[in-house]
């Protein structure tokens, strides 16, 4: 916030739009053509961080400019919060945080947080509340258009889009799998996405959409968000000699399928064959009678679909276009339900087990696969398998986890490894993994090594650290709790030895002791924090209200973390300022101007300076001006880019009520005293408070005439809403002029 001049709260500069015309570009729409923001700009700079709501491009940030509702305005080059900005990390790590820039003045939003924005190329791919009108002129903004735009700033579809989807809360990911299948040298951007039970990819590059898996739950990379790569568990389920009668075996299989799968339809023969992989067939008798039976059950009125349509794979009985990863079929046969193989590519009779595993996917990251096992309910071991694995592997053998499979085990049982724990990968010169989880048990923080059969060392790194566990980054443990509107950020160093954390040792360095960071208050329904590589500085939408309300506007902010060191001389500042503000905790009015020039950058109109006494306003000007020994918030943290004109002025006007309330006006209802007692007691207020503030001080042997003048003054001063600013309370006083001139009389 910025002060201006003699207003209460300067209006933070107004936005600058990037101007620009209209023009059409072919079947993809109006087109939207801004000014190049060309400076600095590097085509084949190296992007990180892809998929979160903040991306690194060369010396850029990209990020989407606070949390916007999917029901907000629109319009393409209007938009502000929401928008995508840019700001170079230099910048950021000056504090110039006020010359970011807008890319895409449209709102990019969705109602799911585990995906954002992604850079590939001179391209921005996100998602974004669609703006068409249904008949009756109502926006369809809970459905989704799946857009991409220069970032340049120079070019963005208005109206076109890759494709639109239905649902705003859907999962989806921005990948690419290194094919180039239009021919233009570049590898294609697929969009990997849920839709209707099923996973999709769409190939923003050829139009091409294909259904992956359906059935299944699957396992985004959580470490790598631009990974092609998806896992999934997948029952088998199968028909009887023909019938259609199903039947479901007891055991599951893994699967992992790429971005760029695909398949060919053979309709005759209603069957498929996945690219590269197997051939999957189905008896086009028993669909076709599926068909015939839904036909006629139409023809009597009964609303049904038909199921089957042999020229689209994707509505036969079994879609999966994965390549199996673990089979648990086991060795043990049914004469009477022999298994049809066309879901299994080794051979049973090697399997070890002879009645199968159920596999349960724990997540995916550090390159592989973390999973369970069970054969009958009797197994709950953590095992990881990785992504490097032979392309020979045995799918059934592979359960023996022998020497020539690359599986590890983690732990033997998931009560410490849960999901909410971290885990942790580390490979060595030879080749050697090493694995550490991070986990909470109750308030304490545990950092677990795992040595041979999954047997740990164990070291507490942290005593009394309630909350969440977040991430790691360099060699500290992020974690958060409840905050003040949202969550807070906390740290603790983790890789310190077990003696680090004694006590005796923590008296003597704060490195190793768990830190919060002073006023961080994240929104807690939208993306996680940001941290900026190349800087101390992390990036997260802001939770805190103004002015004493409850209303959030949820822009981002800059923290810069840094040091241990560092974030305790700042939270050092701060806890001045709180202190400041207890000295006048009694007196709230007192307080509302100490939060005022704390938090924007000062400067109030006369009425609101005419509510304090000068001496008390002048020391809190001073105290928080350019050399006075109290920090403003701006120093601690900062909004970065641009607030819109309607949110500037909003706040404005809430702190322009905030300071002008007045204190509850109970005193005379309460006590019933007649105004000419209470402005007695006034009379003897500011006495003391003259005292105590410094004001020339009042003579207590004043002359009878002068002591009335004092009162009618002091009565007239609270009119005009002057307060006490001691810790004594003030005192209302409500007398009336012609009352006050009965009394006297």
């Amino acid at each position: 916030m910025r002060g201006k001049g003699n207003k209460i709260l300067g209006i933070i500069s107004a936005v600058t739009m990037l101007g620009g015309t209209i023009a059409f570009a072919g079947c993809s729409g109006e087109v939207y053509k801004g000014e190049s923001l060309s400076a600095g700009y590097v085509s084949n700079a190296e992007v990180t961080s892809n998929g979160g709501f903040a991306v690194e491009k060369g010396d850029f940030v990209y990020f989407i400019n606070g949390k916007e509702e999917y029901t907000a305005e629109n319009v393409y080059g209007e938009v502000v919060r929401g928008a995508l900005m840019r700001i170079s990390k230099e910048q950021l790590q000056k504090g110039e945080y006020d010359k970011a820039q807008i890319v895409v003045p449209s709102v990019l939003s969705t109602q799911n947080y585990s995906s954002g924005i992604y850079i590939y190329g001179d391209y921005v791919y996100y998602a974004t509340p669609t703006t068409d009108e249904d008949v009756d002129g109502v926006v369809q903004n809970s459905s989704l258009d799946f857009k991409r735009s220069k970032i340049d700033g120079t070019e963005a579809p208005m109206d076109g889009y890759f494709f639109r989807l239905s649902s705003n809360t859907v999962n989806y990911r921005f990948v690419q799998a290194g094919v180039d299948r239009d021919g233009d040298g570049q590898k294609d951007v697929f969009c990997l996405y849920e839709d209707d039970g099923a996973l999709k990819s769409y190939n923003t590059a050829t139009g091409e959409n294909m259904t992956l898996v359906t059935g299944a739950t699957v396992y985004y990379d959580q470490s790598d968000l631009e990974n092609p790569n998806v896992y999934y568990t997948m029952n088998v389920t199968y028909n009887i000699e023909d019938s259609a009668i199903a039947h479901t075996p007891g055991y599951n299989q893994i699967y992992c399928v790429n971005a760029a799968a695909r398949a060919t339809v053979n309709a005759d023969e209603a069957s498929y064959t996945v690219e590269g992989g197997k051939t999957y067939d189905f008896d086009k008798a028993v669909m076709e009678k599926a068909n015939e039976d839904a036909e006629e059950a139409q023809d009597n009125g009964e609303d049904v679909e038909i199921p089957y349509d042999f020229e689209d794979y994707s509505t036969y009985p079994y879609v999966n276009l994965g390549k199996l990863v673990l089979d648990g079929v086991g060795s043990q046969k049914v004469a009477s339900l022999q298994p049809d193989t066309r879901f299994n590519q080794d051979d049973a009779k090697d399997a070890g087990e002879p009645f199968g595993y159920t596999y349960t996917i724990a997540r995916y990251e550090n390159g592989g696969v973390y999973f369970t096992r069970a054969a009958n309910g009797s197994e709950t071991k953590l095992y990881y398998m990785t992504d490097n694995r032979k392309s020979t592997l045995n799918t059934v053998t592979a359960n023996n986890f022998g020497e020539n499979v690359d599986v590890d085990l983690i732990a033997n049982d998931t009560t410490k490894a849960s999901g909410s724990a971290i885990f942790q990968l580390a490979t060595g010169d030879n080749g050697a993994r090493t694995h550490t989880y991070i986990y909470l048990s109750g308030s304490e923080i545990w950092r677990a090594t795992v040595g041979a059969n999954a047997e740990t060392t164990e070291v507490r790194v942290a005593s009394s650290a309630a909350g969440t566990l977040w991430q790691t980054r360099g060699e500290y443990l992020y974690y958060y709790g409840t905050g003040t509107n949202g969550y807070n950020l906390s740290r603790v160093n983790y890789t310190g030895d077990e003696e680090d954390y004694n006590a005796i040792s923590m008296l003597e360095t704060d490195e190793y002791k768990p830190i919060t960071v002073a006023l961080v208050d994240w929104h807690n329904d939208w993306y996680k924090p940001e941290f900026i590589g190349g800087t101390d500085v992390v990036l997260y939408c802001n939770a805190q209200s103004y002015a004493g309300g409850d209303v959030s506007y949820n822009y981002i902010y800059a923290a810069k973390v840094g040091t241990t060191d560092e974030i305790k001389k700042n939270n050092d500042l701060y806890q001045e300022v709180k202190e400041y503000l207890d000295e006048y905790s009694t007196n709230e009015t007192a307080t509302k101007l100490i939060e005022y020039y704390f938090q924007t950058e000062g400067g109030v109109s006369k009425e609101v300076e005419e509510l304090y006494d000068k001496d008390f306003f002048k020391e809190v000007v001073e105290k928080f001006g350019k050399d006075g020994e109290l920090v403003k918030e701006s120093k601690l943290i900062a909004l970065v880019g641009k607030m819109s004109d309607a949110h500037a002025e909003e706040i404005d006007t809430l702190w322009t009520e905030y300071l002008l309330q007045p204190e509850e006006e109970a005193a005379e209802e309460e006590t019933g005293m007649p105004g000419w007692a209470i402005a007695l007691i006034v009379v003897g207020s500011v006495l003391v408070v003259a005292v105590a503030l410094g004001i020339p001080a009042y003579r207590a042997h004043q002359k009878k005439v002068e002591a009335k003048r004092e009162a009618e003054a002091t009565v007239n001063a609270y009119k005009r809403q002057r307060i006490d600013t001691t810790d004594d309370k003030s005192i209302d006083v409500y007398a009336d002029e012609d009352e006050e001139t009965k009394d006297e009389e």
